[in-house]
């Protein structure tokens, strides 16, 4: 006998809607073991720091239900879970596994993002400075997790038919993600990238003791300047008779 549309809207309510309600609560979870390490981790930190430099800020600070911040000096850790769940694309890896070949809805995963922030773009409120994405957590309804991310995470943290969630996973995550930060520098943008700048940029700039800040490379930047340049330039060029 066939289906009742009723009848199908109830078998996806009971298996796909559970499993992302399931994948939802395992994110929550785990981003709330991540807060409670992370404030370990503050004191255990600025214990360490103020033996040699009892100014270099180490905080950590939770913004609301699903972000946490932890600050280490002039970087900023900021770990913020989505509250939707997600699936992944046909061709991702996931698929190719038995362990989500035997149970699809095991492919719905929550999702939480850690970021690096400049403190000062975080302190001054510099809209328009940006984070670098560090890595993207992955958390299924089994408690199962991958990341997606920066070496040496995205290549440490891929088998997602083993990996569960626990409080050592955490600590090697955080540290991990910390390195990356602390070693990845703020480099100052070429000389003719910033020779001009509008009222409205000096005005910003006045306002929060900062211009425009993005740690991040500047390639792409440079590049597509370098290009506007000279698509500049063209259209300039008087045209042949």
């Amino acid at each position: 006998m066939a289906k009742t549309k009723i009848q199908e809207i109830v078998e996806l309510l009971e298996t796909k809607s559970s499993a992302k309600q399931e994948a939802y609560e395992q994110t929550l979870k785990v981003l709330n073991e991540f807060k409670k390490v992370l404030r370990g981790y503050e004191y255990n930190l600025k214990d360490q720091v103020n033996g040699f430099n009892d100014k270099l800020e180490i905080e950590y600070r939770e913004e609301g239900k699903f972000e946490a911040h932890m600050q280490f000096a002039g970087d900023t850790l900021v770990m913020m879970m989505h509250t939707n769940v997600f699936d992944f694309d046909s061709s991702h890896f996931i698929h190719k596994m038995r362990y989500v070949r035997e149970d699809k809805t095991r492919e719905f995963c929550g999702l939480i993002q850690i970021y690096n922030f400049l403190s000062d773009s975080l302190k001054y409120q510099r809209y328009q400075d940006q984070g670098v994405l560090v890595a993207r957590l992955f958390v299924n309804k089994d408690g199962h997790f991958f990341i997606d991310g920066r070496r040496p995470l995205g290549f440490l943290y891929n088998d997602f038919e083993h990996l569960v969630m626990n409080e050592k996973y955490i600590n090697n995550i955080i540290e991990e993600a910390t390195l990356f930060c602390l070693n990845f520098d703020l480099m100052v943008p070429p000389f003719d990238l910033v020779g001009l700048i509008s009222v409205e940029q000096q005005a910003i700039a006045s306002y929060s003791s900062g211009f425009h800040t993005t740690k991040q490379p500047l390639g792409f930047q440079i590049s597509a300047h370098h290009e506007a340049e000279a698509k500049e330039k063209k259209e300039k060029k008087p045209k042949q008779d």
